[in-house]
């Protein structure tokens, strides 16, 4: 069984809040400097860059650093919010970083539909594991939630226009493309071993 390019579903969702965002909050990077505040941004860009200027307008994006210290592939302001925002669940702590190791390959080093393709499996896969049965049950979590949350730490992976910029080129290279069901075990770990 195959799996369609789910990935480019969730962008059209993203643009679609993006058009329910205020007016000045969809203004072009170039406009959120240190100290701007939302009336002094100029008039909405191009409907060609919203995600840019959607990424620019997040509080912290320019102070955002894609340093990896640990080198798992993730930028370590988001394995931050992933071990803040999931403390008490060593189980979702797990499936968000396997989830974000496959954006962070997306947005890194893709310039071939090959190599898009081998991140979108990742991707593919790492939201197997969270909707997971052994997830979900583990968390008592509904796959409406978990899919609430994913977006929401999509957004702090995608929080710098540089990022966001990445993972456009990658939505491209991956368009039209197919990947290979996960399986029955998604996972990269034991959900059922861990504790909660």
């Amino acid at each position: 069984m195959k799996w369609p390019y789910l990935i480019a579903a969730v962008t059209l969702i993203a643009l679609g809040a993006y058009s329910q965002w205020p007016t000045e909050a969809q203004s072009a990077p170039a406009a959120v400097a240190a100290g701007s505040s939302p009336s002094s941004f100029p008039s909405r860009p191009s409907a060609s860059t919203p995600w840019l200027a959607t990424a620019s307008a997040v509080g912290t994006a320019n102070t955002k650093s894609d340093s990896d210290q640990n080198h798992d592939g993730v930028p370590d302001d988001v394995n931050a919010y992933i071990d803040h925002t999931y403390a008490a669940s060593k189980t979702n702590q797990l499936a968000f970083t396997q989830l974000a190791q496959g954006w962070g390959e997306a947005i890194n080093d893709i310039s071939t539909p090959a190599q898009a393709k081998q991140a979108g499996e990742k991707i593919a896969r790492g939201i197997a594991c969270l909707m997971s049965d052994d997830v979900t049950q583990k968390t008592g979590k509904t796959a409406q939630t978990m899919y609430d949350e994913l977006l929401k730490t999509r957004a702090e992976m995608l929080g710098t226009p540089k990022r966001t910029e990445a993972y456009l080129r990658f939505q491209t290279l991956a368009s039209g493309q197919y990947f290979a069901d996960p399986g029955n075990q998604p996972c990269n770990f034991k959900p059922t071993e861990l504790s909660s």
